[in-house]
């Protein structure tokens, strides 16, 4: 059994930075889709997926980033991505063609 997925929320002034630990997998998945639900219908200006401390992502937790990314666009909150340092994270978003096509950014 792997790491526990948890969320720790950032809150910037309606600007969120989503800290993701442990394993992003189906159930981690949807905890992520409930929590940018949840903030992107309280009117959130912007969110951002801090990766870091992400140590695995399946196809369901690939499927969550693409779909909270839809629900920030519904919802006209901008949305970004900080790059995980684990070199199975980054070969999984090439592989995926998802490198070039989410919007990353650098950590502050």
């Amino acid at each position: 059994m792997g790491a526990a997925f948890n969320i720790r929320q950032e809150d910037r002034e309606s600007r969120y930075r989503l800290v993701l630990t442990g394993e992003l997998d189906m159930v981690g998945g949807k905890e992520l889709g409930a929590a940018i639900t949840r903030l992107c219908t309280a009117g959130a200006l912007e969110i951002e997926l801090d990766l870091r401390e992400v140590t695995f992502i399946d196809s369901q937790g690939l499927r969550a980033i693409l779909a909270a990314r839809e629900t920030c666009a519904a919802h006209h909150a901008a949305y970004f991505l900080i790059r995980g340092e684990h070199p199975a994270q980054e070969r999984l978003f090439q592989l995926t063609g998802l490198l070039e096509a989410l919007p990353w950014r650098e950590a502050d």
